[in-house]
């Protein structure tokens, strides 16, 4: 009520961080981008419960040295209501295997405000050429 009297806004409590792990599975394309579907644990409600994963753009680096590869990744995740934009820094390592980092980027719909960002990691495919499985871990906000 002090705030309001002196003409201040007043104070806004900020929403906290939701936890959130997301699995993908995702289809190599020889001759397109990759895609497929993701479910969602957590999230507290900030993202649907499952939808379509699509690359949307790549760029790779490092690989001469053929011991590693630095991957980025751009994703589009289609929700019922929205888009979520997400870019993964994947890091491959010849010996040790593949992680990444992401984070939410944007989107539309009802996640125009969303942020966020984790780690994550990659579960190859029986047949690696196929596909594989990411499995995402981090913090939403709305």
């Amino acid at each position: 009520m002090f705030a309001t009297a002196l003409g201040l806004a007043p104070a806004v409590s900020a929403a906290a961080p939701q936890p959130v792990i997301m699995t993908s599975h995702m289809t190599f394309n020889p001759v397109g981008f990759n895609y497929g579907d993701f479910t969602v644990a957590g999230g507290g409600g900030l993202i649907c419960a499952s939808g379509s994963v699509l690359d949307t753009g790549l760029v790779f680096a490092g690989f001469q040295s053929n011991q590693k590869v630095q991957i980025l990744v751009l994703k589009d995740f289609t929700c019922p209501d929205g888009i979520i934009h997400i870019k993964i820094q994947v890091h491959i390592d010849f010996v040790t295997g593949e992680t990444f980092t992401w984070v939410v980027l944007g989107g539309t719909g009802a996640y125009e405000h969303l942020s966020g960002s984790g780690q994550g990691t990659t579960i190859p495919n029986a047949d690696p050429n196929s596909g594989n499985t990411n499995i995402y871990t981090g913090f939403l906000l709305g």
